[in-house]
Formats: C-alpha cells, sequence, structure tokens
C-alpha cells in the first residue's frame, strides 16, 4: 500500500513556562497516524484576530516551537501540520488561542496596615496584569 499524507498533531497546548510578553511557547504530540511515511517536521500556522492564518515557521523539528517577535497582549491563534515524504497532513483539529501577555507593571507602594511586635500587614495597589491574570507575589522585607 502507497504512503499518505500524516494524520493531525495531538494535543496543542500552551508551554506557560515559556509563554511571557512577546512570545508564545506550544507543545503537541505526534499525530497518531504517520501516514505510512515517517514524520519529517512540522508547519506551525499562526492569526490574530479576524485575520487568515500565515505559516510562522515551516520545517519545526520536534514537538515543541516558540513564537518570538509578537506583539505583547495580543491573543494569537496556532494550528500545527505534521509533514511526511508524501507531504503535509491535516492541522491540528482546533486552533488554540494564546495570549502573548506583556509582563503586569509593578505595584503600588505598600502601605502598612497593622504593625505588632510579630507582624506586619501591609497593603497595595494591583498594576495593570499586562493581559493575564496575577498569579502571585513576591514580598520582601529588609
Amino acid at each position: 500500500m502507497a504512503a499518505g499524507r500524516p494524520g493531525m498533531p495531538r494535543s496543542l497546548a500552551n508551554d506557560a513556562a515559556i509563554t511571557a510578553s512577546g512570545k508564545v511557547g506550544l507543545t503537541w504530540a505526534a499525530p497518531t497516524s504517520n501516514g505510512g511515511s515517517p514524520i519529517l517536521d512540522y508547519q506551525i500556522d499562526a492569526k490574530t484576530g479576524s485575520n487568515a492564518f500565515s505559516t510562522i515557521a515551516a520545517s519545526v523539528s520536534g514537538t515543541s516551537y516558540t513564537a518570538l517577535g509578537l506583539t505583547p497582549g495580543a491573543v494569537y491563534s496556532f494550528k500545527v501540520y505534521a509533514r511526511n515524504a508524501v507531504g503535509l497532513g491535516w492541522g491540528t483539529l482546533l486552533p488554540v488561542s494564546i495570549r502573548a501577555a506583556a509582563k503586569p507593571n509593578v505595584p503600588g507602594a505598600p502601605t502598612v496596615i497593622v504593625n505588632t511586635d510579630v507582624s506586619v500587614t501591609i497593603s497595595w495597589i494591583a498594576p495593570s496584569d499586562g493581559g493575564s491574570a496575577i498569579t502571585s507575589y513576591t514580598v520582601k522585607i529588609r
């Protein structure tokens, strides 16, 4: 039987450890079917808003990719395609939308609310989150 095009890559997702201001990390799993010919590489397509998808990387060798030079805070949709010797297969079933979040601004200066011999309670005004929820703060005491 002759080889065919590969199936769809699976489990396309955001790699949160990489995604930051102006860049997005992507991970995925190889297709369940290589079409009878080894997967050679992957193609990554992206778009913002109502724009059409366009190819941002044509020969990705593994199952992860970092898209750089993105607009901080913008939401991008991504699709991944596998390629074998026959050609490009189907793209991921559904595109994944990810915000290339900007770093949050600096919080407002802290204010002491309660000060005792054994503790201090402070508060501050939360900064702009840069397009992605702030999940924690680090407080340092000197």
